[in-house]
């Protein structure tokens, strides 16, 4: 056996010794999980209940940070950058994972390569929302009468996913919806209210309190089941098979985190998101909570939207700079 080989079996046996030892360890100090949003919004409010009841399993305080900015990539960067110890954590949504890289040509950080995936925690359904007058009822009649006039619907848009959620409704119906961009879902619903704009795509969490009122119609939801406090709802994959993308919330840690602290995570947001009181908290709130059956799994998730959504971005012409 040669020095080398001798010692790389060293360290192999040192690393199996070693290893377990993260695990009994972590945490021995406060936990950072960065928020790329300012306070207040879905993933903060998510982030925050988490992060209490990641505290009190791991027996250290979760500090939330929030970092707002440039579709998430400041937040992003911070935690791309930070030391893999399990003690920076990002509250990462699809916009960060699997859209940025293909929305600009330079990005501050590679989210293929950057991070170690831990966990998906919540789906935030989107839905298709019309005004309480709009002279639709369904998806199918919003189809039929873009296709008798192309280009006849405005649809208010107020996030990325949401114009790759236009251009997927384009390409799989053949309609010609164009979007119209907004700062945030509020001014969004407020513009559908006063019936400045016919359609929306949004956040069903924003959505659900003025379509409960009888304020909006919702006439689908952009992922493929059903929408768990609001089953009534259709899909729009009843309507246009495949048609299956939405938001969704998850926790990433820098790349080369110890797979023990990796897993530790892993299952302590198992826990925490199958709890009664989680579970009936997120969807009053409009938000699905889930985890991945493992980092792979949710690893896994990660490559197939990523395909989804570059195809997308790519036919639709969609670019930041």
């Amino acid at each position: 056996m040669t020095c080398a080989t001798r010692l790389i079996c060293a360290m192999l046996m040192l690393g199996a010794i070693v290893s377990p030892s993260f695990a009994q360890s972590y945490p021995n100090r406060n936990i950072t999980l960065v928020v790329p949003f300012a306070p207040g919004g879905p993933a903060d409010v998510l982030a925050r209940l988490i992060g209490t009841r990641m505290g009190e399993e791991l027996g250290q305080t979760v500090i939330v940070e929030n970092k707002p900015g440039a579709n998430t990539i400041i937040g992003a960067q911070q935690v791309a950058k930070a030391k893999p110890d399990g003690y920076t954590l990002l509250m990462a949504i699809d916009g960060t994972m699997v859209m940025n890289p293909f929305l600009y040509q330079k990005l501050a950080y590679d989210p293929f390569k950057d991070f170690q995936p831990v966990s998906l925690v919540a789906f935030i359904p989107s839905v298709l929302e019309a005004n309480i007058n709009a002279p639709v009822h369904s998806v199918k009649d919003v189809i039929e009468r873009d296709k008798a006039n192309p280009g006849m619907f405005n649809v208010g848009v107020s996030t990325p996913t949401s114009q790759v959620i236009v251009g997927l409704f384009n390409m799989l119906a053949g309609t010609k919806l164009t979007m119209v961009p907004y700062k945030g879902g509020t001014t969004l619903i407020t513009s559908l209210l006063a019936g400045d704009i016919p359609l929306g795509f949004e956040s069903a969490n924003v959505a659900l309190p003025q379509w409960r009122a009888g304020k909006i119609k919702i006439l689908g939801t952009t992922y493929a089941r059903k929408i768990p406090n609001a089953p009534e709802i259709p899909q729009i994959a009843d309507t246009l098979p495949g048609f299956d993308l939405g938001i969704w919330q998850s926790i990433v840690a820098p790349a080369g985190t110890p797979r023990p602290i990796v897993e530790k995570l892993h299952a302590t947001l198992a826990k925490i998101m199958s709890t009664e009181e989680v579970r009936n908290r997120l969807l009053a709130a409009g938000i699905e909570p889930t985890v991945s059956k493992s980092p792979e799994d949710f690893a896994a998730f990660i490559k197939s939207q990523a395909e989804v959504r570059q195809k997308v971005i790519k036919a639709v012409g969609m670019k930041v700079e």
